[in-house]
């Protein structure tokens, strides 16, 4: 790389901070529109490198933040910009670069008091809410998500989310994220673009991934970039951090209920670097505590290991490793219980092949496996299913004067596992059974361009061309003409060996564009279209890890949406305060909904169980954030009706009579309130205030006596709901015992006021009575304090 042939310093006042300026030339060589600025960030009173120092750069929303060697490297087109060096805890240091050459600026850094006034804990350039042309994006890195009080004290991505607008769940102890009023399989959940359909612990009350060795990440709800592709609603992507290449470090984490350890370092210095982070659950005498004797027969278990490697070939490329484990174990009582395990791999190669063009290469293998089983039943018996895939994806940026230019291709071969019933006793009067699933490819081109022609405008719009083909072997059934598909209309069945059984496939256009009015405000809109060819099964509320992974079939046709949104975006006080208020509507063919009486395990003919329909959600989004000062935190409001309604033309399957009923997971109204107390260095008291919509449920409607015995009567699907939702949580950081060591205490209380928020309403005869009698379902109906004491060590 050429350096510059001279460089200017000098100070200006600039919006009310100081701020130096640098300025990179390079004489007597042609002009490109495109220069490297690269650097290193290190602590001014120990020299010590600086990891995930986060570089703000007006006008560009893709974040960037120094590596684990205090590193950076940036690729700018030519010009002006306000560059600046942030980290929690340190001085910021402002910069305005003019980038007409490659330049080197490295950074020293200072630790600061926390007066009231100056503090900031922002991830990204403050304003990227107003520049940035892509629609409902949310992210942050790991300092702001330890901010946000969670479940057994950990740092975790879902529950952060689910403090935004836009997103929410069923309830305590469901997996997975409704967002936008879109179903929990409907998001695309990533770790370094890798596909994850496993990503929870504890029946959802934690996300898989270890905060200890996560970066960042970014949440596209609105429009999503056609890079990304294969689900109908969102598109999430967690990126896991490297290790650090100049010294060995790590810490241990000894907690009431998650015990953790985390090392990393150089295998070969300032070359090959090596992170690996495990967290294993230590719940179970908690449980042994309750009075409840159900709860104190009950047990969890969960762990998960990541492991990541990185080498540096060279400045410009470079190649990732990165390996995720989890396993979940779980048994109420001796009445039910769940068991499931889950495996990532990757291997993402980084090249800068010119000034201008760069390709990344991406190989993955990921595998579920999950069950169910009944211990205390008549005839015990246990569920089990899974599957695997390989992922593969290449992509190229191509940057332009004006234009940046992403390319590329994906492809996604996914293999159903066999599912099986089997006696769990051998006492039990199971006989075994086994049905061979599906498998099939997805694979899709894609195309986009981010367009700024003005400072005032910007266009972001791509094209992805999904397709999908359903291979053999599989037995497809025929059933009767003019009879809806059940057990009895079944005619025949053709066996396909291999090759094509069916095939399906879409063009995906997204847009998405953005208009300032000034420096503090802006419009931005958005569009897309999104193909679906793996989907979720069931009958129960909430997602759980026996939920079926299902693949299109000749009868089971891929979801089909389309996103709109729109929103105003307005920042105040030099972007201290920044407010957002979004619309959005969303319409999707082809929902999947389960008939009456539905019988969804190890059935060779699902479709018979099913029918599908078409689905819409629609809503508006506030959110009020406080980026500085001595308190910071947000407010957000959502409301959100998320519809659907079957639509066979059969009359006698149809469900609520072909009409429009809301979701399991319809919540209109949401708040959330979360507040960060910054009282003095080191040490920071959260709250976080949680208020929701009692979700839908069916309910008993009336009883009809029929020789002498009740016979229930249920109303229409989801006609009534559950009460509405209210919880408070509390942490308090600071830092340990001491002096000499670097050592931090997290305390924390979820659910501070011990409220017995309903999960379910179920109906049941008590005693003697002949009639159905409501009861409620609390998950925790408890407050759950946790107490977790973290010791750093090395450099």
């Amino acid at each position: 790389m050429l350096m510059p042939l001279f460089s200017i310093y000098f100070q200006s006042s600039y919006a009310q901070t100081e701020f130096t300026e640098v300025s990179f030339e390079q004489k007597n060589l042609p002009k490109r529109s495109k220069y490297f600025l690269t650097g290193k960030v290190i602590q001014s009173e120990s020299s010590e490198a600086l990891e995930g120092v986060s570089i703000h750069i007006d006008g560009i929303f893709t974040g960037n933040n120094t590596d684990a060697a205090g590193q950076y490297a940036l690729t700018l087109d030519s010009g002006k910009y306000r560059i600046v060096f942030r980290q929690f805890g340190k001085k910021p240091a402002p910069y305005i670069v003019f980038l007409y050459g490659d330049g080197q600026l490295d950074i020293s850094l200072t630790d600061r008091d926390f007066e009231l006034e100056t503090f900031t804990v922002q991830a990204e350039e403050r304003d990227r809410n107003i520049r940035s042309a892509i629609t409902g994006v949310t992210k942050m890195n790991i300092s702001e998500i330890k901010l946000v009080p969670a479940f057994m004290g950990e740092a975790d991505v879902f529950n952060v989310l689910q403090s935004m607008p836009g997103v929410t769940s069923v309830g305590e102890g469901s997996a997975g994220m409704n967002i936008r009023g879109g179903q929990a399989d409907q998001n695309l959940i990533m770790m370094n673009e890798a596909i994850v359909l496993s990503n929870s612990h504890a029946l959802g009350f934690l996300s898989s991934f270890n905060g200890d060795a996560l970066q960042n990440f970014t949440l596209y709800k609105g429009t999503v970039p056609s890079y990304f592709g294969g689900r109908s609603a969102s598109a999430l992507n967690i990126e896991m951090r490297k290790g650090n290449r100049e010294n060995w470090k790590g810490s241990a984490s000894l907690g009431t209920a998650v015990s953790k350890f985390l090392i990393e370092g150089p295998i070969v210095p300032e070359k090959t670097s090596l992170i690996f982070a495990s967290r294993l659950s230590n719940a179970n005498w908690i449980l042994n505590k309750a009075n409840e004797v159900d709860v104190k027969n009950s047990k969890i278990n969960f762990h998960d290991f990541y492991l990541g490697i990185n080498h540096q070939f060279s400045e410009n490329n470079s190649l990732d490793f990165n390996l995720l484990n989890t396993g979940d174990y779980f048994r109420f009582s001796n009445q039910f219980g769940f068991e499931w395990d889950n495996l990532v791999g990757s291997l993402t190669s980084r090249n800068l092949l010119t000034d201008n063009f760069s390709l990344v290469g991406m190989a993955a293998y990921g595998s579920f496996n999950n069950g169910f089983f009944e211990p205390s039943s008549i005839d015990p018996s246990k569920i089990e299913n899974g599957l695997y895939y390989y992922q593969g994806k290449i992509t190229g940026l191509l940057t332009l004067e004006k234009v940046d230019i992403n390319f590329g291709a994906e492809a996604i071969q996914y293999q159903m596992r066999p599912e099986s019933l089997s006696p769990f006793s051998a006492e039990s009067g199971i006989a075994a059974q086994t049905i061979q699933k599906e498998k099939g490819l997805e694979y899709a081109p894609f195309v986009s361009a981010d367009w700024n022609p003005s400072e005032k405008f910007s266009l972001s719009g791509g094209i992805r061309y999904s397709n999908y083909v359903q291979q053999g072997p599989d037995s497809v059934f025929r059933y009767q003409d003019g009879n809806p598909m059940s057990r009895l209309t079944i005619t025949g069945v053709d066996f396909i060996e291999s090759g094509q059984v069916s095939k399906y496939s879409g063009f995906e256009p997204r847009l998405s564009f953005r208009l300032t009015f000034d420096n503090s405000s802006s419009i931005k809109g958005g569009y897309s279209v999104m193909n679906q060819y793996l989907q979720t099964i069931s009958n129960a509320t909430g997602p759980t890890p026996i939920d079926l992974w299902q693949l299109s079939t000749t009868y089971i046709l891929p979801q089909r949406s389309q996103n709109a949104s729109l929103g105003y975006f307005r920042n105040f006080k030099e972007d201290e305060w920044s407010t957002s208020l979004e619309g959005f509507y969303r319409s999707t063919d082809n929902q999947l909904e389960y008939r009456d009486f539905a019988n969804l395990f190890v059935n060779p003919h699902i479709e018979t169980e099913l029918i599908q329909g078409e689905g819409k959600a629609y809503g508006a989004e506030v959110l009020i954030q406080k980026n500085s000062g001595g308190i910071t935190g947000w407010l957000a409001y959502t409301y959100t009706r998320s519809l659907i309604r079957t639509t066979s033309e059969f009359a006698e399957i149809q469900v609520n009579q072909g009409n429009w009923f809301a979701t399991n997971f319809d919540k209109p109204h949401n708040i959330s309130l979360v507040t960060n107390f910054h009282i003095r260095k080191g040490r920071t008291f959260n709250t976080n205030f949680n208020f929701s919509s009692g979700r839908p449920v069916t309910g008993l409607t009336s009883n009809y006596v029929i020789g002498g015995i009740y016979v229930p009567n249920f109303g229409n699907r989801n006609k009534f709901r559950i009460p509405n939702y209210f919880r408070i949580d509390i942490s308090y950081l600071t830092n340990g015992f001491v002096r000499k060591w670097d050592d931090k205490i997290n305390f924390s209380v979820y659910n501070l006021t011990g409220r017995r928020n309903a999960y379910s309403v179920f109906f049941q005869r008590e005693g003697r009575t002949p009639r159905l009698v409501p009861y409620q379902i609390s998950i925790l109906g408890t407050a759950f304090p946790s107490f977790t004491y973290t010791v750093s060590f090395g450099k």
